[in-house]
């Protein structure tokens, strides 16, 4: 297992600036994602790690070596790619082979090595029998194995995934994530993920950093990153919510009164900044929201009138209008609503993040 640390990473093309001073540290073993919106610098970063890429400041360390400038081949690192690269003129067998067999000389491998070791990876995707089948022959979640057991024949030190899962329909991607998460743990190998899928890093990460134009926003775990974002942008990126512009009205320590802006409403939430400026915003994610009357001391129950409801299996998708705002909330399933009736709702006020606002 490797450690692995970016000091103060920045890499540009021309006037672009691809990565902006971007530093990470990833912990042996760990399943690490890097996740942002296209063009937010999350693959250059990936690309920089693994040797493809050289930055233009900073350094790359794997445990206390600086690899900054060292080959990709001499990085020990392992890289699946969107497309799956697959040599489509070769087996199963063929491609799982290739990385062992180039490196046949430097790590001593003799046919009944290789051929263990090949075994060994089809197992451990279960592809065992398929060996000599050609890629066409296969299906897109097939195929990703196969590319997913030809980087894990190599025994890398890092293991790189370049958004692996988008080519793949939804139902194979929830199943292939579960088998990605399975093979990091049981191997323990130091993973690094690149997706614009929130749901893909949250469901998959140990921990995750979100980038945007080139910089890391926040790091930190599924929860922490959901639940306590630091920023308007890491809120809006990860799953749904409802954000409102609003001023301080009363701050004691991390407890906040808001004043929403064009409306009457006054919210109670949780600061993460015990000095917050007066122009705040107020994030409220819709699952949070109890339906009916359900208040403690601080709560906020109001009244809405339903104006869009979407059935999605396990719930309603609605969005209440209330006081001239537009609330999202999640309403259970088996719930029989229906557009422009009125609801109650209580907003639990330690579920309320309030957050500098950003122009």
């Amino acid at each position: 297992m490797t450690r692995i640390m970016l000091e103060n990473i920045s890499k540009y093309y021309g006037s672009v600036v691809a990565v902006d001073d971007v530093s990470l540290k990833i912990d042996k073993g760990e399943f690490f994602a890097i996740l942002g919106p296209s063009g937010c610098g999350k693959t250059t970063t990936l690309r920089i790690i693994a040797g493809f890429e050289v930055p233009d400041k900073g350094k790359v360390y794997f445990d206390d070596d600086d690899v900054t400038f060292l080959k990709p081949y001499k990085r020990n690192t392992a890289m699946v790619f969107q497309n799956y690269a697959l040599w489509p003129h070769m087996t199963v067998y063929e491609n799982v082979a290739y990385g062992l067999k180039i490196k046949r000389k430097e790590l001593g491998l003799s046919d009944e090595e290789i051929k263990k070791r090949v075994d060994w990876a089809l197992e451990l995707v279960k592809l065992k029998g398929f060996e000599n089948r050609y890629p066409l022959q296969l299906s897109g979640g097939q195929q990703q194995r196969v590319a997913l057991a030809r980087a894990l024949v190599v025994q890398p030190r890092v293991l790189l995934l370049d958004e692996p899962l988008s080519n793949l329909d939804a139902k194979l991607r929830i199943e292939m994530r579960e088998e990605l998460r399975r093979l990091q743990k049981s191997l323990g190998i130091t993973t690094i993920y690149v997706t614009h899928d929130q749901l893909e890093a949250m469901s998959m990460s140990d921990r995750i950093a979100v980038m945007n134009k080139g910089k890391v926003i926040q790091v930190g775990t599924p929860k922490e990153l959901y639940y306590r974002p630091r920023s308007i942008f890491v809120a809006d990126f990860l799953g749904r919510s409802s954000i409102y512009r609003g001023v301080v009205i009363e701050q004691n320590g991390y407890e906040v009164k808001v004043q929403l802006e064009d409306s009457d409403l006054i919210l109670k939430g949780v600061a993460f900044d015990e000095k917050l400026p007066r122009k705040v915003a107020v994030v409220i994610r819709p699952e949070v929201i109890e339906i009916g009357d359900n208040s403690n001391p601080g709560d906020v129950v109001i009244k809405g009138i339903l104006e869009f409801a979407m059935f999605t299996g396990e719930k309603i998708e609605g969005r209440l209008r209330i006081d001239g705002l537009k609330l999202l909330v999640y309403l259970p399933g088996y719930m029989d609503v229906s557009v422009g009736s009125e609801l109650t709702v209580t907003i639990p006020w330690r579920s309320v993040v309030v957050l500098p606002f950003e122009e």
